[in-house]
């Protein structure tokens, strides 16, 4: 659209005549307000030159119309005037055209004023006034009639304004398509986005800026200081500098405001903000912890949630809130049922990955020949029965997050030396595949194995373990934290009496004395099982030392029994894993009855070939 701007009615139908002879209709306006409402429509702007500073903030091409020195003379002609009788009387920028047009020319030319006061001293000499005919509402008191004469642009100089129209109209289209789209992203945007120029007045802004900041409907081309009167975009605009994380207070609402400047030749034009209302971001993020808890790539216990009160446990605690700051490698060892799992999560949701997944893996539990391509993926047709597509490896899975490797002392070598070029390089290959996949993850190891022992007999990397153990957490057993017996009895009465619908309120006077008695070797693990095993099966309201000894035997043993079977177990391993071999078929069972975990079990079957 082409549009005329506070032209005469004169220009406006020389002008409309010449656009209709290309088949163009423009429209004229006579007010910047009636511009601003046709501002999302392409059109070039042909206005007075005195008129086209109050429309810059339109950002629109404008083509200003003024008079040339052959107008002037034209209008000589036609009046029959002297030049030595002829004063012009022109606005600032149109007597700084016609000065530089005149260093051109060697005739000489009128004398040109810009200011009342020197036309009014003119006025005395009775001298004719040549004014363009745009400034034809001023007043001149001290002046006849008769000797004013309004000038307009000769046919050649609209001519010229058209042709120069029509050229920057092509481009105009292209230019307001391109703002037209940036106009629906914005507008799309969930968040709050306001633009300024470099003289901070608004351009660009969309509904949820003007509801979080609370403007008024229209505010494209006002101040930003009209609103807000100590707006940061300023300081944006002056220093150049982004500003990332900003929380602010604005209605009783919490904000995180990003801003940015823009740029051209290295020089500030202008700033945008961009608005997110926190409890928004709140909302996003309990959305991705649900998708990945359906996923079960998500962390649930918080060091909060590990229970204990004794001195090696809140120390343990403690140490892990430190690692919590940092995103190096730990390595979490400590008796099967100790908690390791527990306090691998507790770091990561303490941690800055809290939002991404957690992934675990017990390297014990899987074969040997699944174990790589569970960890790295594999690409499609790798091997027989490969799915189609392939498939990501949980360090893949794991990316922006954690991997939790359990019982990591019973990797095989082979993909111990995988599992350090990815600590190295931190990237994967695929089995089956070329590719290089980088990968951001933190690894937290845990083992229930003597790693010495490990080490020595060369049955696991040194590299590696120097690798895993750059922060290094023990966790202590059951029997070394036996006054955390009671909290820990009280919080699984109260989950398995929620869970199989009981009301088991108490304990009788012996029984915490007689858990305290025992050793456990399945520390809270065994502790737990126990637990349960005495709300299912006792029909009491109160769990008691007599029902307790009844349903788990091993209880009523004395510590020093304890004490004897774990020396004779390392004294004659082979023939007392094969005696509870024999004697259960289950092999948890076994495990209880030997006073280790199952996974240890498995270990020491493989170690004296029993399996």
């Amino acid at each position: 659209m082409i549009a005329l701007y506070k032209c005469n009615e004169m220009l406006e139908s020389c002008l409309v005549q010449l656009f209709h002879q290309q088949g163009i209709r423009p429209s004229c306006f006579h007010s910047k307000k009636a511009l601003i409402d046709q501002s999302m429509n392409p059109f070039v702007l042909i206005a007075p030159l005195p008129f086209v500073d109050e429309l810059q903030s339109l950002n629109v091409p404008i083509v200003p119309l003024s008079l040339h020195r052959q107008d002037f003379l034209e209008a000589e002609i036609r009046t029959q005037a002297h030049k030595e009788h002829t004063v012009l009387f022109v606005s600032t920028k149109e007597k700084e055209w016609l000065e530089l047009e005149s260093q051109f020319m060697d005739e000489p030319f009128f004398p040109v004023f810009s200011s009342e006061h020197e036309m009014n001293n003119a006025a005395k000499y009775e001298v004719s006034l040549f004014i363009p005919a745009w400034h034809k509402q001023a007043t001149f008191p001290q002046w006849k009639k008769e000797n004013v004469v309004f000038v307009n642009p000769s046919t050649g100089t609209l001519m010229a304004a058209v042709r120069q129209a029509l050229q920057l109209m092509e481009v105009t289209k292209e230019f307001v398509k391109e703002k037209l789209q940036v106009q629906a992203i914005v507008h799309s945007a969930h968040d709050g986005v306001i633009a300024v120029d470099k003289n901070g007045r608004i351009t660009l802004t969309n509904e949820h800026a003007k509801k979080y900041l609370g403007l008024e409907a229209e505010v494209i081309g006002r101040n930003i200081t009209d609103f807000i009167p100590n707006s940061d975009m300023l300081r944006v605009l002056q220093a150049g500098k982004k500003e990332i994380g900003d929380i602010a207070t604005i209605y009783d609402k919490q904000y995180l405001i990003n801003r940015y400047p823009v740029l051209l030749d290295n020089t500030v034009v202008g700033a945008v903000s961009n608005i997110k209302e926190i409890t928004d971001l709140q909302k996003m993020e309990m959305k991705l912890r649900k998708r990945l808890h359906e996923n079960g790539l998500e962390a649930k216990y918080t060091l909060r949630d590990i229970i204990g009160e004794t001195k090696t446990i809140l120390n343990a605690k403690q140490q892990a809130e430190i690692f919590a700051k940092t995103d190096a490698t730990v390595l979490i060892t400590g008796e099967s049922g100790t908690g390791k799992e527990l306090f691998a999560q507790g770091i990561h949701l303490q941690s800055r990955r809290a939002i991404g997944p957690f992934v675990a893996m017990n390297c014990a539990a899987i074969p040997e020949h699944l174990l790589e391509s569970e960890l790295f993926g594999y690409e499609e047709g790798s091997f027989t029965g490969a799915r189609k597509g392939g498939k990501p490896g949980l360090f893949e899975l794991a990316h922006g997050g954690t991997l939790f490797l359990d019982e990591v002392g019973e990797m095989p070598l082979q993909i111990q030396a995988h599992l350090l070029r990815v600590l190295q390089e931190k990237t994967i290959r695929r089995v089956g595949g070329q590719r290089a996949i980088p990968v951001n993850v933190r690894i937290i190891a845990a083992t229930n194995t003597e790693m010495e022992e490990a080490l020595r007999s060369k049955k696991f990397r040194t590299d590696l373990f120097y690798r895993l153990n750059v922060l290094s957490l023990d966790l202590p057993p059951l029997r070394y934290r036996r006054d955390d017996i009671p909290l820990l009895v009280n919080h699984f009465m109260e989950q398995f009496n929620e869970q199989h619908s009981r009301k088991i309120i108490g304990v009788d006077s012996g029984f915490l004395p007689l858990l305290k008695q025992y050793d456990w070797p399945g520390n809270i693990r065994e502790l737990r099982n126990v637990i349960e095993r005495l709300i299912l099966l006792d029909p009491g309201i109160s769990l008691n030392a007599q029902k307790a000894k009844l349903f788990y035997p091993k209880l009523s043993s004395e510590r020093k029994d304890c004490e004897e079977k774990r020396e004779s177990l390392k004294e004659n391993e082979r023939e007392l894993i094969q005696d509870a071999l024999r004697k259960y078929e289950n092999k948890t069972e076994a495990a209880r009855f030997l006073g280790i975990g199952r996974s240890t079990l498995w270990r020491k079957m493989k170690q004296y070939d029993l399996i």
